[in-house]
């Protein structure tokens, strides 16, 4: 099998949650309701050999302990994408205990591991400089932050087009991608700018989440989503932007990942 394919399917409902590939983000909702779907995390995977699977169950946001009507059940399937979606095997399921309300909890988690088989290798986040070792790491990455907002205002997508390149190639590698479909990525999210879209401020409460093992950062919504979004007043559309960002070895500003 030349194009294996991992995939996450879950449900869940009442309840904030996250799982991590790697602890790479790859799904993060706050759901009033119930929700379920089938997402891809091979972006999650550098390499093939052991891989982590971390899923929090969390409050939603504003709330300090858990809905007692909280569910969230997963599970990984590997599927074969060289000629068709063929589903070949499940490697990993969990289903998160009810709830009990009289405790309160705050969170619960939940690690386990499998083995994953991929046609390549990624350096990825691997060559970041640990984040407890930049100073005024937070105002560097609100920083980071700014510079891509101010590119999308200004029009500036040759130098968008550069400064993502990095996530874009762990993105299109890892799925596989032609030269084609790689470009139609970039240029459709162009083309939303375009339509409509203008940068919203990025706000003073976002939080600020560490992944890779302490070598990447984003700013989150308290409600989880990304800090940077653009909103289309004509539409009320909002369209998210999620970006990862990592100090390559030998530097000392954020870049995207």
């Amino acid at each position: 099998m030349t194009q294996p394919y991992y995939m996450l399917d879950f449900s869940a409902g009442c309840c904030m949650f996250q799982i991590r590939v790697n602890d790479i983000p790859v799904m993060t909702l706050d759901l009033p309701g119930q929700a379920a779907s089938i997402v891809p995390i091979n972006f999650g995977i550098l390499q093939s050999g052991k891989q982590t699977i971390t899923a929090t169950l969390l409050p939603h946001s504003g709330q300090t302990t858990l809905d007692p009507e909280a569910l969230l059940e997963f599970d990984v399937k590997m599927f074969d994408v060289q000629n068709d979606f063929v589903f070949k095997e499940q490697l990993c399921s969990y289903t998160f205990a009810k709830v009990n309300p009289e405790k309160k909890l705050p969170v619960e988690r939940y690690r386990t591991e499998f083995i994953a088989t991929v046609p390549y290798q990624l350096k990825g986040w691997t060559k970041g400089v640990p984040l407890k070792d930049v100073e005024d790491m937070g105002e560097k990455l609100k920083a980071a932050y700014y510079r891509i907002a101010n590119l999308i205002s200004n029009k500036h997508y040759d130098r968008f087009r550069e400064v993502i390149h990095n996530r874009e190639h762990i993105m299109t590698t890892s799925m596989y991608l032609d030269e084609g479909a790689a470009k139609a990525r970039i240029e459709g999210l162009i083309d939303d700018f375009e339509s409509g879209f203008e940068v919203a401020p990025i706000a003073e409460n976002a939080v600020l989440q560490v992944y890779a093992d302490g070598r990447a950062a984003a700013l989150k919504k308290l409600n989880g989503e990304p800090a940077l979004y653009l909103v289309n007043e004509k539409t009320k559309e909002e369209l998210m932007i999620d970006l990862m960002f990592y100090v390559p070895e030998g530097k000392t500003e954020f870049e995207v990942i």
